[in-house]
């Protein structure tokens, strides 16, 4: 166990490096999903009543196809979902000109002022 003293933490101002490249990742996978044929979203889709419910069920496939993995004990088809996921996600983010650095620091910002397992939930 390491000691408080051992113990290595990321400041958060020190994740912008890491998170820009979730911002490149975002509209890589965009450009990829367009070359591809795929309908991506974009920011007129808000005011459609199915299309960004349809991309999140599909995120929610992709969630629910990892979790079969891990159930199956199937290592390396789980690490394939979990990408699938962050790929639907990424498209969303991009599609939906979501500042994704920005919402990410914003919201570990908002969990650092948090209590210890906060809203008294098991899991």
């Amino acid at each position: 166990m390491l000691s408080k003293k051992n113990k290595q933490t990321t400041p958060i101002r020190d994740c912008h490096s890491i998170i820009n490249t979730l911002d490149k990742l975002a509209k890589e996978t965009r450009k990829i999903n367009q070359a591809n044929g795929w309908d991506v979203t974009k920011p007129e889709d808000w005011n459609d009543k199915y299309k960004i419910p349809t991309i999140l069920a599909l995120i929610h496939s992709e969630v629910s196809e990892a979790l079969e993995d891990f159930r199956k004990d199937n290592r390396t088809h789980f690490a394939e979902e979990i990408a699938d996921v962050m790929i639907r996600c990424l498209d969303l983010c991009a599609g939906q000109k979501i500042d994704i650095e920005k919402e990410i620091l914003a919201k570990l910002e908002k969990n650092k002022l948090r209590g210890f397992r906060h809203g008294g939930k098991k899991v």
